[in-house]
């Protein structure tokens, strides 16, 4: 939430992919914050009111820190506290896709539009090869 960095880029993108499935009950979104100490659930609970988002949809969440950190690295994902960086971290804009079994079937850079483009084209790929119509 106090990013000054690459945050404000990954969100207006990650609008974009809510707005496009946010009625599509085949896809939800998931965010988690590095930033442990400031996010609380309840900072994050305002944050998804200002961005009139519905969090049944797009997931806020936070937790203890060594979890979180372990998703990122998890998923190949850079998250470190760095107090030199600006806003107190240094991360990746990462945008995963990850299917219904757990598995990476895409990722893109968040702050980067049209590669967010393409990865919605992903999306798409993916929900008809698991969702045939």
């Amino acid at each position: 939430i106090h990013c000054p960095t690459i945050c404000p880029r990954v969100k207006k993108n990650g609008l974009r992919i809510y707005e496009k499935y946010k009625d599509d009950d085949r896809v939800a979104l998931l965010s988690h914050s590095i930033d442990t100490r400031n996010d609380t659930v309840a900072a994050l609970k305002r944050h998804a009111l200002k961005l009139g988002i519905d969090t049944k949809k797009w997931h806020l969440v936070t937790g203890d820190h060594d979890a979180i950190y372990g998703i990122a690295d998890d998923y190949f994902s850079v998250a470190t506290e760095d107090p030199d960086a600006p806003g107190g971290f240094d991360h990746s804009g990462r945008m995963i896709l990850v299917d219904k079994n757990r598995h990476v079937r895409s990722f893109c850079d968040g702050t980067d539009a049209e590669d967010v483009s393409r990865f919605m084209e992903d999306i798409d790929v993916l929900l008809e090869e698991q969702f045939p119509k």
